[in-house]
């Protein structure tokens, strides 16, 4: 009627599929167990040792221990040996067998450094003269002078390197802009309420006229900058270039460009970004992972202006946003953008002042979305896909705020700028 006794049996262990070899290598059987004490007595059934011990094949570990064994996992491969034999890992017995039938193989080093040694003259010279000629290939920037660097690429009105890495500079941060327009043109809240639509609108807008004053960050990857980053030193904070666009109203897109660059004032934040991320021959660094200082390998490093391989090669670094943009900023802003037009008002509140909220940081977006405020250019194997785990620094600001007052001067600025050219 009532379970006064406790069932004394313990929960077994299930089985795992696990390998056993002689130590020649010449056996080999698949067996499961759930415990050391299992696997070594089907492992002495198997190969006929009365007492045996059991290793690891990859790293020769002899394993004596229950809870260890348990965190190894399945389809690991045992070495099965009696107590007296010495057993050799699985790199031993390669190494022995290259060493009986190739010997020439591991004698090959040995066998290059005398040649280096004893030729010593000639093969510096060579060395040099390669050098030289590729150093030579990266001093020249004219399509006359490097014809092969310029192969497939359709811009004929680009007629040097630098003019060719300029526009691939301001395609990526056209990118970034377009991605950034659909993101928030596209969603339910900007199409159906008209106070979101005219924040956002006004924020694109704003988006478009610092881009275009900053040349969309083209020199970037232009090596005849003169503002650049420091190559020796680890790369955190650096920056961007000038941009282009088309459909300006009115206003041809040069003169316009010059006309918001005219307008972004002495105390703009930007403007500390607008650096080449190459030394004056072209050489780039990886800025290494999302979250690290600097770059853990020595190799990650690119010249594109020295061949047109490395021109292709060059298209696989990426610009990484470290507070991401799709996970990170741009829901920001779409949650802040709701908060504006909520019924309630209260979330529309500014944190610094305390104060009803006037606009969106468009300021500390921009920087976000599109400056080396928030981007590192990266080799492929630094660029880290999983969730970074940053959030945006965007808010709701009020017209105390520093970001709110230098946005406002700003299209005072370009207003009248404007006015001045028609």
């Amino acid at each position: 009627m009532f379970n006064l006794f406790q069932s004394t049996k313990t929960k077994k262990e299930p089985l795992q599929g696990y390998k056993i070899t002689d130590v020649e290598r010449s056996r080999k059987y698949g067996v499961a167990a759930n415990s050391l004490r299992m696997l070594r007595a089907k492992a002495s059934e198997k190969f006929k040792i009365a007492e045996c011990r059991i290793y690891l094949a990859q790293d020769g570990v002899e394993v004596t221990d229950e809870d260890y064994f348990r965190t190894l996992p399945a389809q690991v491969l045992f070495v099965v040996a009696d107590k007296d034999t010495i057993v050799q890992t699985d790199f031993e017995l390669m190494y022995n067998a290259i060493k009986a039938t190739h010997t020439e193989l591991l004698n090959a080093g040995e066998l290059a450094r005398q040649f280096v040694s004893n030729n010593q003259p000639e093969i510096s010279k060579i060395l040099y003269d390669a050098q030289r000629g590729r150093d030579d290939l990266i001093k020249r920037s004219a399509r006359t002078e490097h014809e092969e660097w310029f192969e497939g690429i359709d811009d004929r009105a680009a007629k040097t390197k630098e003019e060719v890495m300029k526009r691939r500079g301001q395609d990526r941060i056209r990118g970034y802009f377009y991605k950034t327009k659909d993101e928030l043109t596209k969603c339910s809240m900007y199409r159906a309420n008209p106070l979101a639509r005219e924040l956002i609108d006004e924020m694109l807008e704003l988006f478009r006229q610092l881009l275009l004053g900053f040349d969309y960050f083209s020199c970037m990857f232009d090596r005849s900058c003169q503002r650049r980053v420091t190559l020796e030193k680890p790369a955190v904070d650096k920056g961007a270039t000038v941009g282009d666009e088309t459909d300006a109203q009115r206003i041809p897109p040069k003169r316009m460009k010059l006309l918001v660059k005219n307008s972004l004032g002495a105390n703009c934040r930007i403007e500390r970004y607008n650096v080449a991320l190459c030394g004056e021959r072209g050489d780039f660094r990886c800025m290494g992972l999302w979250n690290g200082a600097w770059c853990r390998y020595e190799g990650h490093r690119i010249n594109p202006y020295a061949s047109r391989e490395n021109l292709i090669l060059f298209q696989v670094w990426n610009l990484d946003h470290q507070i991401e943009i799709s996970r990170a900023v741009l829901p920001s802003i779409l949650d802040n953008v709701g908060r504006m037009v909520a019924l309630e008002g209260d979330g529309a509140v500014c944190k610094l002042h305390g104060r009803k909220g006037k606009k969106l940081s468009v300021i500390t977006y921009f920087l976000e979305l599109f400056t080396l405020h928030n981007l590192k250019l990266v080799h492929i194997v630094c660029h880290d896909k999983g969730v970074h785990e940053l959030i945006s620094n965007g808010a709701i600001i009020c017209d105390r705020c520093e970001e709110y007052k230098y946005i406002k001067q700003f299209q005072r600025n370009v207003r009248s700028n404007e006015d001045a050219l028609l």
